[in-house]
């Protein structure tokens, strides 16, 4: 487990490598030239130059072995065999050269090519590169073994050529991630970082075929990094994430920084295009499992929230304004992954989310999604039934702002419905809006209403330190029908038009200051305070309420400790302020 927010299997990560020694290595021969073995930051970074080089690597793969000993040709069954199915010219600097354009633009050399630290030269064209994470410290050798497509060892093991002669000093350590380029030194300067310590943070999720948007197009903080085993099927898989500064809602608006991570892995079964993970993982038996057996596995998850850990702390952001948005695949990610984790975010806004995931990706093929998850206790398809998780648990959980067009197709119109539910049962806070539209980016699909979620639920409203006010039940809600998309209103919203200030959380007391934008007539709405510091309730406890709108009574908490007051009146154009007290 990771021992801070990373979930599961082991918190690390790392970044690229450098290589290479000029070589008479032919394809024929399959020599494998110019290894270097360098540790840094928790990791060892092995180099080489590939047996071959354009069309010609293509058909070549490698294995790296490593051992306490000097490794031979004729000693190498006794050395651990620690990854292989590396993928020719690895070196690459990732999700520039790994998509799902034409074999050739991993051939391109005006393509980048990684570093091995911050500052240092890129790897030659031509090189390989992967990173192994020891677990315990002491000195090691390394080999790298050149094969055929099928793992077929080609050519023999050359001391100091494909196989170290020096051990290099190896010891655990947190790992890092190496800056690539820094965004003063980018041409696009709309991002650039003012250094500002304390600003927000937003994650962005990007969606299917936004890979190679961060190595493309983004302009902030360019990282790359090399996971662990426990990262992927095999060791050393490569990720990168880019980190630059904006303003939310518009050029006036506040400024925060912003994360872009990559979901995506290398497919090695072609080691061209890339594998899409949808933000969790993937169906596999990992080379460092030692069983055959195939299990769903978070790779992408633990990923993904090493990332924002490590930018959190990095860039000193403000722990409790972290935020999480994302589109189609990466609203499906904001839904199973970011909202399970409110020890990190205080607000999502994810467009076009799935609540119940379908099948998952698998490096074997796609899985139907009943194949059990890593720990062998439950199905893919249970773990990620994110309207069942949310009515499991009724703690603070950062605040669900989403859209969709009742015509998505990637999504049915009926889990929307079904997390509606579970979200006002459960007390959450949350608002919801919709379209008869379908899947799409533009003013004519389902992502288009979520500029009114956040025109009244704007990410500064909420922070993990900060209550607020999560309403349910508003008599102004519009009917999103029963989960058919052909039965009830066609457009509409839940939860929208509200606005608060000034909520005291005391000890003894809570109140707030409320209204609806949207009223027209006496409205009435369900009301609980959450994430509250100082006004914590036990369940059964009797609570007295007031609203200076008119109405009091007496409530107690329920067996969740929650305070609900039900039916708080509010009139067009007046302020009302709701007090809870003990």
């Amino acid at each position: 487990m990771m021992k801070k927010i990373g979930g599961s299997l082991m918190a690390v990560s790392a970044a690229c490598v450098l290589a290479a020694a000029a070589s008479s290595a032919t394809a024929e021969d399959g020599g494998v030239t110019g290894i270097r073995a360098v540790h840094r930051n928790g990791q060892t970074f092995v180099t080489w130059k590939d047996a071959a080089a354009g069309e010609a690597g293509a058909k070549f793969r490698y294995a790296i072995y490593r051992s306490v000993r000097p490794i031979t040709q004729t000693n190498l069954g006794l050395a651990e065999k620690r990854v292989w199915g590396v993928v020719n010219n690895s070196a690459r600097l990732y999700s520039f050269s790994f998509d799902k354009r034409l074999p050739v633009d991993r051939l391109d050399p005006r393509r980048p090519t990684c570093v091995i630290e911050e500052g240092g030269k890129p790897l030659p064209d031509g090189s390989g590169v992967t990173a192994i994470t020891p677990d315990k410290a002491g000195g090691s050798f390394y080999a790298v073994a050149a094969t055929d497509l099928e793992g077929k060892q080609i050519g023999e093991i050359a001391p100091g050529e494909s196989a170290t002669v020096e051990a290099v000093e190896e010891r655990v350590a947190p790992i890092e991630p190496i800056r690539v380029w820094a965004s003063r030194d980018r041409k696009d300067q709309t991002s650039a970082l003012s250094g500002e310590k304390g600003l927000p943070l937003m994650v962005q999720l990007h969606s299917s075929g936004g890979y190679d948007y961060v190595g493309k197009h983004a302009s902030g903080d360019y990282y790359n990094y090399f996971g662990p085993r426990e990262w992927g099927y095999q060791e050393g898989m490569p990720g990168a994430f880019d980190v630059d500064e904006e303003k939310g809602g518009g050029a006036n608006g506040p400024r925060r920084l912003r994360v872009q991570p990559t979901e995506c892995i290398v497919d090695f079964r072609d080691g061209v295009k890339p594998f899409e993970t949808c933000w969790f993982g993937y169906y596999c038996a990992p080379q460092w499992a030692g069983k055959s057996e195939a299990r769903a596995y978070p790779f992408t998850e633990l990923r993904t929230l090493w990332t924002v850990e490590w930018v959190i702390e990095k860039y000193a952001v403000d722990p409790e304004r972290v935020y999480g948005m994302g589109g189609s695949m990466g609203a499906w990610g904001s839904i199973g992954l970011l909202l399970r984790h409110p020890e990190i975010f205080a607000a999502l806004y994810p467009a076009m989310p799935r609540m119940r995931q379908r099948g998952l990706p698998g490096v074997a093929g796609y899985a139907k999604g009943n194949e059990l998850m890593y720990d062998g206790k439950t199905t893919y398809l249970e773990r990620m039934d994110s309207v069942r998780w949310v009515s499991e648990h009724r703690e603070d959980l950062p605040f669900l702002g989403w859209s969709i067009g009742r015509q998505d197709g990637f999504a049915t119109w009926q889990e929307q419905v079904d997390m509606v539910k579970a979200l006002s049962a459960a007390h959450h806070g949350f608002a919801f809006a919709w379209n008869n539209f379908g899947h799409g980016t533009d003013t004519k699909s389902g992502s288009a209403p979520i500029a009114l979620v956040k025109k009244y639920y704007p990410p500064e409203k909420f922070a993990r330190n900060r209550s607020y006010p999560a309403f349910a039940n508003s008599s102004i809600d519009q009917d999103p029908g029963p989960g058919d998309p052909k039965l009830g209103d066609m457009e509409g919203g839940i939860n929208l038009g509200f606005h608060w200030k000034d909520p005291a959380d005391e000890t003894s007391r809570w109140s707030v200051k409320l209204g609806n934008e949207l009223c027209k007539a006496e409205m009435t709405v369900d009301v609980t305070p959450r994430r509250c510091q100082k006004f914590k309730a036990k369940p059964g406890e009797k609570f007295k309420w007031t609203n200076s709108a008119g109405g009091n009574g007496e409530l107690n908490a329920d067996a969740n400790g929650l305070v609900t007051v039900q039916k708080v009146k509010i009139f067009p154009g007046k302020e009302t302020m709701l007090t809870i007290m003990r």
